[in-house]
């Protein structure tokens, strides 16, 4: 062979080795398994459908669900879809693949059932006072008791607020009818029930605190400014702020009128008409409805120690172009 023709022939070998190299680039050598995030946990109320946004360095995976049960994933659409029930809880694994190996992440997700929304109407119907500032609250799912006195038959609370410590607001003996294992005790530290309970939590004012992951208590001043014998504001006493099933309403506690009151908005409010240890006197109360820019009055903590039907009868025609005032009746 000539060395013309064998050179020839070694230029085209050459040129199909580096056709070869231009055609087909070499993969992306991997140094580790991809770098991956399932988010943070998420809790829903009355929500049974999620957007999941799982990352990864490769950007690409699979969810799956490791924990919980009739839910669905449909990987299939972007974001992926998941679907539950209310009032399960789930948890889900992103999971990530390259050629170096696997790598997964999960995060927890809640679907609360609270139950349907209530007008304020509805929940106002729902509130049933028993004595004080003793009131039953019915939810559409879960029930709330503040301050329990004079419990005569038993029950099962979901939640118990108590406001202080005083023997007419705090009563270990009534709180032991209606607590069960399952139930939520908050009140302030010098609350000490060592009965059966599911959870106790203590708040001081400007604490919060979700419950059954739907129902939200802030706890607000309750003190007084002109008879400070009784409820020093020191005391870090309070009254609450709860929101229910759509509705807040606010239970004072025993307090007088206070700057802080107008910092409050509420739909409903209990309102203490003594004169003797809370309010200075019942147009105080009637001011601390406006304060609070109620759309509803409750007048509460008369005709035991303190206070009359006649002086709710006063709070009622004070406040009669502002708002609605409903009187309840005494008694479970």
């Amino acid at each position: 062979m000539s060395m013309k023709k064998l050179l020839l022939i070694l230029l085209a070998l050459a040129s199909i080795v580096i056709s070869r190299c231009t055609d087909e680039p070499d993969e992306p050598v991997c140094t580790a398994p991809p770098e991956v995030s399932a988010g943070n946990d998420t809790t829903l109320v009355n929500v049974t459908t999620l957007k999941l946004n799982g990352t990864s360095s490769v950007d690409k995976g699979t969810w799956t669900i490791e924990d919980g049960e009739g839910g669905v994933v449909d990987n299939t659409k972007n974001p992926v879809e998941f679907s539950g029930v209310l009032g399960k809880t789930y948890t889900l694994k992103w999971e990530s693949t390259n050629t170096c190996g696997t790598s997964s992440d999960t995060n927890t997700v809640s679907l609360v059932d609270a139950g349907a929304d209530m007008t304020v109407d509805q929940l106002v119907s729902n509130i049933h006072w028993i004595q004080q500032s003793a009131f039953r609250i019915e939810g559409s799912k879960y029930k709330i008791y503040t301050d329990p006195i004079n419990i005569s038959n038993t029950d099962e609370a979901d939640i118990i607020l108590i406001t202080h410590p005083h023997g007419d607001h705090f009563s270990p003996d009534n709180i032991a009818k209606i607590a069960t294992s399952k139930t939520i005790l908050i009140a302030p530290a010098e609350c000490n029930y060592t009965g059966t309970i599911g959870k106790r939590i203590t708040l001081i004012p400007g604490g919060e605190y979700t419950a059954f992951g739907s129902i939200k208590i802030k706890a607000v001043p309750a003190y007084n400014i002109v008879k400070t014998q009784y409820h020093p504001r020191s005391n870090n006493w309070v009254g609450y702020v709860v929101t229910l099933n759509g509705v807040t309403f606010y239970q004072a506690g025993d307090t007088e009128r206070v700057p802080e009151m107008k910092n409050i908005t509420t739909d409903i409010a209990m309102l203490s008409l003594g004169q003797t240890y809370t309010y200075e006197s019942v147009a105080d109360a009637a001011a601390v409805a406006k304060d609070v820019k109620a759309k509803v009055a409750i007048p509460m903590h008369f005709g035991l120690y303190e206070g009359t039907e006649a002086d709710a009868l006063t709070f009622k025609s004070l406040l009669e172009n502002e708002m609605k005032v409903v009187i309840k009746i005494k008694g479970q």
